[in-house]
Formats: C-alpha cells, structure tokens, sequence
C-alpha cells in the first residue's frame, strides 16, 4: 500500500522548516507521496486579523506559487488546493477523506506538531479520523509523549493510530510567524528561513519590506495617478493621469472634454457615472499603460524620480479594496496593475538611458 503524507497549514509563507519537515515526515513513514494543502484565504486573513497583523497575510496565488517552488525540486512533493475550494469551515477529517478518494489505495498519513495533541480530543469528527487515517505527530526535542499518553487517556486509548517521528533538529526555531516578525523589524536574516525561490517569489510581489515601495504617497506621491501633473492624450490635455484615465471610460466623444476640467478626485466620481464604452473591459489595462508612459516622458523630471526608485517593486497598497489595480492592505490580494506598469515604464525609460 503507497503511503502519503499530509501537511496542511497557512504556509504564510512556507518556510524550509516545512519541506525538512515534510521530507523528514516521508522518510519515517517509508512515504512516496507528500501534499501540503494550503489553507484558504479567508482563513489565513482571520488568524492574522487575530493577530493584529492583518497586512501580513499573503493570497492564496502567493502562497500557492511558493509552495510549488518548493516541491519542484522533488517530483514526490505536490501543493493541493482542495482547502481553497471549501466553502465554509474546512474541517481536516473531510480533507483527508477528499483526498483519499482522489488516491484510491493509499494510507493516509497527517502530519502534526506534538503541540497539537493536546487538543486533540476536541478535532472534528475526531473518532471517525482516527479509524481512518493515522496521525503523524513529530516529536521535538522538549516534547514528552509517554507524559501526554499518561495524562491524556483519550491518546492512550487510541495510541495505536499514532506514529512518532523525531522532528529534524535544524528546523528548532525556524517558523512562519519568526519570518514575519524579521520582515517587520527590517531584519535580513529573514531570508535564512525560505527557500531562494520563495524568498525571489515574495520580492517580485512586493512583500519584502525594504526592496519594495509599497505606498505611493509623500515622497512617492508621483507615482500616483492623482498626483497633478498635466497630461496630454488623445489631442486633449488633463490635469492628471486619473482624468486622463477616467475620460476614456466615455462612449461619448465629447462627453470626455468635461474631463479636461476635472481635479483628479472628481474625475474619479465622474467616470463611475459615466456611458461606458463597450469595449472598455479589454482595453482598460492598455489605455492606462499608454497614459502613464505619456505622464512620465512628458516630465522630464518625474521620469527622473521613478528611474530613482531603482530596482524596488512599486506596489499601489491601498485601503479602499482595490484588488485590480494595486493591492489591498488588508487581505493581501491585488493584482497590481498599476504597480506593474510604472515598473515596465521604468524599464523602458532605463533602457533608453543607456
């Protein structure tokens, strides 16, 4: 019978001390198979709410690409998304019933701390859990089961459905929340604690502190759209890249000359309100894409400050839930439109420097 391992959490991020972890796992069991199974979203911003930290949490795409990084070494490895499918409270006894089905034959193995055992009473659906699967609990170095199986008589009980493991030693101290905290103080041994490739995927999306730009106002208030700075587009000149922006929402020609006129926070409320064209879907990201070039080689002086930002991810962090065009500060989740394009503007305004 093939034998899997299962390791659910937040993996917010995934750390190296989840694949020691789960390789460990593997080789005390005589596994061929390891799934981490990320938690979903809603999830992971409610643990972090809790937490008083709710700008920490990373989208489930994140967290997903990074674990993926991670197994891609090792063809054993592999990420499900069946918690990110759940409607609701994912319960772990219908996880693993789920993924049973999806490998018909295999023992099941779940992959705990020792510090979960206490609870363990109190699971879901506990007694059906384990007649079905096992428990695979690893044991660190200050952990004490023949004590827990003493003071616990639900585990003495059940004892047989557990399997012990000694937890590698290098992974002592190396967690999620240890990853966090470094990033929060500016501490670059934060980076000790991923993998290269999770620490490249959390760069590129902004979420290393110090090699990001992640709010575009006082010092960075050019980069964005409000910031006034005349812009001329399509044979008319705005006062700003957001009236700019706004007046190609019109199905009316002429309905966009008001826009010539507008500050950009009325601008904004104006092109909520108006005929949109029918096409405005497909060629919206285009549109901004040419007006931001337009504001930046048209001022001299503002392509200067964005060429200054060097090689820093520009991400429009925002409060008011736009996960189109930057980021939301609350949930993690955006795909960052904008942040995107000042970044290829950039580019393209470094490379002809040279």
């Amino acid at each position: 019978m093939n034998k899997i391992v299962v390791l659910g959490g937040s993996f917010n991020p995934p750390t190296t001390a989840h694949l020691e972890l789960m390789r460990a796992a593997m080789e005390a069991t005589g596994a061929a198979k390891g799934i981490f199974v990320p938690a979903a979203h809603s999830y992971v911003a409610k643990k972090m709410k809790k937490q008083k930290h709710p700008g920490d949490v990373l989208s489930e795409a994140i967290r997903v690409e990074a674990l993926e990084s991670m197994c891609g070494a090792d063809d054993r490895l592999s990420v499900s998304r069946i918690r990110m499918k759940s409607v609701g409270q994912g319960y772990d006894y219908e996880m693993m019933v789920s993924l049973q089905k999806e490998n018909p034959g295999s023992e099941l193995f779940f992959l705990v701390g020792g510090d979960k055992l206490n609870i363990l009473s109190r699971w879901h659906r506990i007694d059906d859990f384990l007649k079905d699967f096992r428990i695979l609990a690893a044991k660190r170095g200050e952990d004490d089961f023949e004590k827990i199986r003493e003071d616990m008589p639900y585990i003495a009980e059940h004892w047989n459905a557990f399997t012990i493991f000694p937890a590698p030693a290098e992974i002592s101290g190396i967690s999620s929340g240890d990853f966090r905290e470094r990033l929060r103080v500016n501490d670059r041994t934060a980076k000790e604690l991923v993998t290269e490739k999770v620490w490249d995927i959390l760069d590129r999306n902004g979420r290393i502190p110090w090699n990001c730009i992640s709010c575009f106002r006082e010092e960075y208030i050019f980069l964005s759209n409000f910031y006034e700075a005349e812009v001329t587009w399509g044979g008319l000149t705005y006062g700003s890249s957001e009236a700019a922006f706004q007046a190609q929402k019109c199905a009316d020609e002429a309905e966009k000359q008001c826009f010539t006129e507008f500050g950009p926070g009325k601008s904004k409320g104006v092109g909520r309100r108006v005929r949109l064209r029918p096409d405005w879907e497909e060629v919206r990201v285009g549109i901004m894409e040419e007006i931001i070039r337009a504001k930046f080689t048209q001022h001299p002086e503002l392509a200067c400050r964005l060429l200054a930002t060097g090689g820093k991810v520009l991400v429009e962090g925002n409060r008011w839930g736009d996960t189109f065009w930057g980021v939301d500060w609350r949930t993690g989740q955006g795909e960052n439109h904008l942040g995107r394009i000042l970044m290829q503007v950039r580019e393209e305004l470094r490379k002809q420097k040279i």
